[in-house]
């Protein structure tokens, strides 16, 4: 008969209580190491903050940008329109200058004061009579062209613009239409809803 010893055989106790630990153990660990969708719960109040930050200053931004593009195509109409009215006072006061008729140069060289203001029209009405006789003496008549016009500066009050104008001159000396070029720099200003002039230069 052997005296080998068999190793004891686990008792149906001892296996239920392993088990038992286990579980125990997964228990613990699932406690102390959270999920996945645990992480992302605690994530999501953040990022819909986030979100929300983000989306509120976006639409301030869309705001702002909306309002300063308002602004900046009221602000180019608003000059787009002042300087066309520069430009037809400019181009009215040198046609008028450039057109005179000695049959009826009195109301011609009026028309030229009516479009003139400031220190040019005290100027030219000082001298209208005796530019009226010239006119009338010799016999002149001229008809002026404003061939191209362009603001060269501009401010709510006045603008300078560049003409160029062509007259031809008929007169009792010998001229017989005669093209002559003129070019000018004129000083437009604002003066009780009109656009006149207030100085004129002649450019080389």
């Amino acid at each position: 008969m052997s005296d080998t010893k068999q190793p004891p055989e686990d008792s149906p106790e001892s296996e239920a209580d392993a088990t038992a630990l286990a579980e125990e153990a997964d228990a613990e660990d699932a406690e102390a190491t959270p999920s996945w969708r645990g992480r992302l719960r605690a994530r999501l109040p953040r990022l819909s903050t986030l979100a929300k930050v983000a989306a509120i200053f976006l639409i301030c931004a869309f705001v702002g940008l909306s309002g300063y593009m308002v602004w900046h195509h009221n602000d180019a109409k608003h000059r787009q329109q002042l300087s066309a009215k520069f430009l037809a006072g400019a181009k009215r006061g040198v046609v008028n200058m450039t057109s005179l008729d000695f049959n009826k140069a009195k109301e011609d060289v009026q028309r030229v004061i009516d479009s003139s203001t400031g220190d040019f029209r005290d100027d030219f009405q000082q001298r209208a009579a005796d530019f009226t006789k010239v006119v009338e003496q010799s016999k002149v008549v001229t008809q002026g062209t404003v061939n191209a016009a362009a603001v060269e500066s501009m401010d709510e009050q006045s603008a300078v613009v560049l003409v160029s104008a062509t007259s031809r001159v008929t007169n009792s000396t010998g001229a017989k239409g005669e093209p002559q070029a003129w070019r000018l720099r004129v000083t437009v200003t604002a003066d009780a809803g009109q656009y006149k002039m207030s100085k004129v230069e002649f450019v080389p």
